[in-house]
């Protein structure tokens, strides 16, 4: 079964990571399932019936987004609000029992400011506690955490091409890792 990715990137026009991943996942359209849910929801509104059409209809689910405030973006928050429901995710519903779910993230600042001793005082694993904690009060099989550091460069230098390429090839990678077969 392909891997479904869920986007939600409020500036997704200005992403440099984020575009870049979805670039090297969009070559391979058999795997995996891009579903960005900017485009999908222009009105703000997730469906939860559509939602968990696709789920229900996909392997595994990677949640792809950049770090904002130090948590998920808003429609994504939403998302979960919306779709991980009594009756379908939990008390009683198992949709999502034992599916891999992994979580993609990019971060503005460098690793070593996502630690104890950084600016940020937190890991990243930290920061998104509530949301593995979520999947996993749904019986998911949480994967972990595909991360980009330096998304926003202090010095504001363009991106190393090569290494936004690595990148993109190991989270294809991590993807492939999650997949059902």
């Amino acid at each position: 079964m392909k891997t479904l990715v869920i986007v939600d990137h409020p500036y997704y026009d200005r992403s440099v990571v984020n575009r870049r991943w979805l670039d090297e996942v969009r070559k391979y359209p058999d795997s995996f399932t891009v579903h960005n849910l900017q485009s999908s929801y222009p009105r703000s509104s997730v469906d939860a019936a559509a939602e968990h059409s696709l789920i229900d209809n996909h392997g595994s689910v990677v949640l792809q987004f950049p770090l904002f405030w130090f948590n998920c973006p808003p429609m994504l928050k939403q998302w979960f609000d919306t779709v991980l429901t009594a009756g379908w995710a939990y008390a009683g519903g198992r949709h999502l029992e034992g599916r891999k779910v992994g979580l993609a993230v990019t971060c503005g600042g460098d690793e070593a400011s996502y630690s104890p001793e950084g600016s940020n005082r937190h890991t990243l694993r930290e920061f998104l506690n509530s949301l593995e904690q979520s999947l996993v009060r749904c019986h998911a099989d949480f994967q972990g955490i595909y991360a980009f550091y330096g998304a926003h460069p202090v010095d504001r230098k363009p991106l190393d091409a090569s290494v936004l390429a690595i990148s993109a090839r190991n989270y294809v990678d991590f993807l492939n890792a999650l997949s059902v077969k």
